[in-house]
């Protein structure tokens, strides 16, 4: 019965994350839950399925609430009822609205990413303290320095190319989350993002758009984190410390 409250948790989350991620790109006040149209930006609300303004039918908002709902499940039962969890939840949201933002105008929005992650990780910070776990966080603020440096090297080698610099900007916190768990799971999410971004660029190569189409690698990245996280909470693959 837990797990299924907190699918619908995941599915409420994702609600927030999307309509957070759509109203920052253009400035608007952030009203979690209005059901903002990412097409014509009305707040349509969440009990339609169309918006009325621009008659744009709901589709991604679906994946989004399925792949939250399965994260905030993998969390709980990799975590627990703790403060950790929590802040676990608050990174999910803010990492699935900068996605949401990456695949509306291929942009990670500064207003959401760098006061949100400097939140997420005093949050960690704190959470950390409460559990007991404060010794993890050394290795968690390497792990971040550690994956922006990587990224800063990737975006002078490609200039600006393929890494962007919302993406540069995003890492630190993706490091900071997934190190604190282990080592391991910041080298799964690499492996991972490296896997999913070669598999999105196939696919827009697949389409006809050319080599020199614009990726968005931020969702790649997040997803390469949740994959990550996910398994290794979970025990689903074997981890170093």
């Amino acid at each position: 019965m837990i797990l299924v409250l907190f699918a619908l948790l995941g599915v409420v989350l994702a609600a927030v994350a999307h309509d957070l991620g759509t109203q920052a790109l253009d400035d608007q006040p952030l009203r979690p839950l209005a059901g903002t149209c990412p097409r014509c930006r009305s707040n349509r609300g969440w009990h339609r399925l169309a918006c009325p303004g621009c008659g744009r039918r709901i589709g991604r908002e679906v994946v989004l609430a399925a792949a939250m709902a399965a994260m905030a499940v993998a969390l709980y039962r990799g975590l627990g009822p703790s403060a950790l969890l929590a802040a676990y939840l608050g990174f999910a949201v803010l990492t699935a609205a900068l996605v949401v933002s990456d695949l509306e105008e291929m942009r990670i929005v500064d207003r959401l990413n760098l006061p949100g992650s400097a939140i997420l990780a005093v949050v960690l910070v704190l959470a950390a303290l409460v559990e007991g776990q404060g010794g993890s966080l050394v290795r968690a603020f390497l792990g971040a320095a550690a994956y922006f440096a990587g990224t800063v090297v990737m975006f002078i080698l490609g200039r600006g190319r393929g890494f962007g610099a919302g993406d540069v900007k995003l890492a630190p916190l993706l490091g900071l989350y997934c190190a604190f768990v282990s080592w391991g799971t910041l080298g799964w999410a690499v492996m991972v993002t490296a896997i999913a971004g070669g598999l999105v660029a196939i696919v827009i190569l697949a389409a006809g758009r050319g080599r020199d189409a614009e990726l968005p690698y931020g969702p790649p990245m997040v997803v390469g984190a949740w994959v990550a996280l996910a398994a290794a909470l979970n025990g689903a693959i074997p981890l170093p410390a």
